[in-house]
């Protein structure tokens, strides 16, 4: 039995053949490269690991996006983690609950420097509901949390979600698109494009950050 056997490559997620720069990674050239500028260093002094809580690709990018650019290079772990709230949370205390406890788990479950939660919920304004993305941020002491720009959703969505369906799957039944929370979201949908689902993660990634970066 080898090293690798049955381990998976820490950059892409395919079949492990090597382990190369303290990581399991396959034979790739990207990946190999990545793990290689992601040890930071020969002993590895350098390496930053953030997990967050979801496999979610479009939160997992969007993570390795903005803290790549606050704080440099980093290896970003997608951790399946449970919210502890409903699968369609309403109200801002909930929706940042689960968004929490997604950042909580995400940390405990592996050593790292943040465990990072993104947690989106409808939100009542003014009589109106919002679709808002919820980011906590935790590092083992406290967290630090932010939100993304909020929008009007439609009035059949809002109808389903209020009878306890998940938006994704009220979007699949009215507007026949799959998946929708894993590529542009409702957003992309609405808005053709012009703003994506990703966008709304990163605006709550940074605004979650903002505590974490230094004064220059």
């Amino acid at each position: 039995m080898t090293l690798y056997e049955n381990k998976q490559c820490e950059i892409c997620g395919a079949p492990a053949k090597n382990f190369m720069f303290g990581s399991f990674i396959c034979n790739n050239e990207d990946c190999i490269e990545k793990a290689k500028l992601l040890r930071g260093g020969p002993a590895g002094h350098k390496l930053k690991v953030v997990t967050v809580g979801s496999e979610n690709p479009v939160k997992i990018k969007a993570v390795e996006e903005v803290i790549t650019n606050t704080i440099g290079s980093v290896l970003v772990k997608g951790i399946n983690t449970d919210s502890g709230v409903s699968p369609q949370p309403v109200g801002l205390e909930e929706t940042s609950k689960g968004a929490i406890n997604r950042a909580k788990e995400a940390f405990n479950s592996k050593s790292c420097l943040y465990g990072i939660g993104i947690e989106a919920g409808l939100i009542e304004m003014g009589g109106k509901y919002l679709d808002m993305h919820i980011c906590a941020i935790y590092n083992g002491l406290d967290y630090t949390i932010g939100s993304s720009k909020g929008f009007e959703l439609p009035e059949e969505i809002v109808t389903e979600i209020k009878k306890g369906v998940e938006c994704s799957i009220a979007v699949q039944n009215i507007y026949n698109i799959q998946d929708i929370g894993k590529n542009e979201g409702i957003i992309g949908y609405i808005t053709n494009g012009a703003l994506n689902r990703i966008d709304l993660c990163k605006d709550a990634i940074l605004s979650a950050m903002i505590p974490r970066l230094k004064l220059r």
